[in-house]
């Protein structure tokens, strides 16, 4: 027993194992792919073909032999491993046929139909019935399929190379879409989401918006007060006298055209002042407003009272401190007075002499002070230590 160059045991009298005779036999090396042994067969197929060989009946059964050589090879290699194991070593025919085939010019016919994986057709020579008739091998057609092997190789090469990049890039394409939909999307929420007024900033914001809105209600109410002391945070008991003002100015009937719109609504604010706000509401009596689910209440043709539902019908609401009150607070506990908690939590969607609502939470008060309060985690949260 000798080595075939691939490896395999073969016998004595053979130098190629059967698999590498077959290969042989359809021109590839011991290293063809499937779709190469294909391909190689479909050419060899249609060289080998009877009619081309019309001009040369005396090579008639050496064309029949390589026709059958090429048939037999190829079945053998289309085998499964374990078929291939166990079949019998294949006998081909023109190996054993000793005589020169001239190839006639239907072989170049043939290779222009095939296209590029096509041999190049052999050159024609005469023959004469002296010289023995040997069938060429597969070597003719070798040298065209081993460069069109070698450039689809490269080429797949290539295209392999582009895909690897095109992953990588597709991997951080998705992740930077992902990111900028996240911040997009938190943007716009930010922006647009119901309410958003003192409801869902921090505490900080709230004291800058508070002291902001106070500066400029105060400027309306007493032109004569100076920048600094509308501005100044300490100054809370110079607007002592709003409740006061603001209820002689509801009881003064305002000409509509006249009115001067306010961002916001509060205790004290006019039925006509409401109306130029807000427009024609949802409903009405002479004792309420209704927007949406909100509703807002009147005595003696001004607000004394709301129920805002800031999800579905937002409305801006403002109720002001009545005393002095440190506007860095952003706490509130038991027996902190009303305008404590108006600091620390902002303005109530609903409120009454003894209770806050700020959604499902309540705090609840005696003698202006928190006695207790009720906490749902699923509504606003209550700044409470």
């Amino acid at each position: 027993m000798v080595h075939c160059s691939c490896g395999q045991l073969t016998d004595e009298s053979r130098a190629l194992c059967p698999r590498c005779e077959a290969l042989h036999v359809l021109g590839l090396g011991m290293d063809a792919l499937e779709n190469e042994i294909r391909s190689s067969y479909r050419l060899l197929a249609k060289a080998w073909q009877p009619e081309n060989f019309q001009d040369d009946p005396k090579s008639k059964d050496a064309v029949d032999a390589k026709l059958k050589d090429i048939n037999t090879a190829f079945e053998f290699l289309t085998l499964t491993s374990t078929d291939r194991a166990h079949a019998q070593r294949p006998v081909y025919l023109s190996s054993n046929m000793g005589a020169v085939l001239t190839l006639p010019n239907a072989i170049s016919d043939a290779q222009a139909a095939l296209g590029s994986n096509a041999a190049p057709a052999p050159s024609t020579t005469s023959t004469t019935p002296s010289a023995p008739v040997a069938i060429p091998t597969a070597a003719t057609p070798q040298g065209g399929w081993q460069e069109f092997k070698a450039r689809y190789q490269k080429v797949m090469s290539i295209w392999k190379k582009i895909y690897s990049v095109y992953r990588k890039v597709r991997l951080l394409a998705t992740i930077a879409a992902v990111l900028f939909v996240l911040i997009t999307g938190g943007s716009l929420w930010t922006a647009l989401r119901p309410g958003h007024s003192a409801i869902g900033q921090t505490p900080s914001e709230r004291r800058r918006v508070f002291l902001e809105e106070l500066a400029q209600e105060l400027k309306k109410l007493d032109p004569r007060s100076s920048t600094p002391e509308a501005d100044a945070p300490a100054q809370f008991a110079s607007h002592a006298g709003i409740k006061s003002q603001n209820q002689r100015a509801a009881s003064h009937q305002v000409p509509s055209e006249t009115i001067k719109l306010k961002p916001y609504i509060t205790v004290g604010s006019t039925r006509d002042e409401v109306l130029a706000l807000r427009g024609t509401p949802t409903s009405s009596t002479p004792d309420k407003l209704v927007y949406g689910n909100s509703e807002l209440y009147l005595k003696d043709n001004a607000v004394a009272g709301w129920r805002i539902d800031p999800v579905t019908s937002p409305i801006r609401v403002k109720l002001w401190p009545q005393s002095p009150v440190d506007p860095d607070t952003k706490y509130f506990s038991v027996d902190s007075s009303k305008d404590e908690v108006l600091i620390a939590q902002g303005t109530p969607t609903e409120f009454s002499v003894d209770t806050f609502k700020y959604g499902n939470s309540i705090v609840y008060f005696r003698n202006n002070k928190v006695m207790s309060w009720k906490q749902d985690p699923a509504s606003i949260q209550l700044h409470i230590r």
